[in-house]
């Protein structure tokens, strides 16, 4: 059984280190990797992330660091026990964003037949949406 996780150094550079399934994260190239904390590797790293008070019609338009690229942003409402779908009739639920600038994103959202009174998380990933 191989090695997959480290957390502290590996080689010269310190981070979290996860390989794939088979492969030693000794000496695992980058391809081999599942996941690393260190400059080159971004997936999965958070840059931001808040709950907004986000509803149907009404965008909210929020600030991230300028990364140099449109970074992906991922968003979730708050609707579940609380919620109040109208019977006999479908739902959905659909987010999508709007790149103003590289710093400056407006996060959308269409409810249909659900409770239009709730928050919404949404998290900015480092990320490039042209290399995703």
């Amino acid at each position: 059984m191989v090695d997959r996780v480290i957390l502290g150094k590996r080689g010269a550079q310190s981070g979290l280190f996860i390989s794939k399934p088979g492969f030693d994260v000794n000496v695992a190239s980058d391809e081999q990797l599942l996941f690393r904390t260190t400059p080159g590797f971004e997936t999965l790293q958070v840059v931001q992330t808040a709950r907004v008070y986000l509803t149907t019609g009404n965008p909210v338009t929020i600030t991230v660091p300028n990364l140099g690229y449109y970074p992906k942003v991922i968003i979730q409402s708050d609707w579940g026990a609380n919620a109040i779908v109208s019977v006999g009739s479908s739902s959905h639920i659909f987010h999508w964003v709007d790149y103003l600038s590289l710093t400056s994103i407006r996060l959308n959202v269409e409810k249909n037949n659900i409770s239009d009174t709730n928050y919404s998380l949404y998290v900015v990933l480092r990320e490039d949406i042209a290399s995703a």
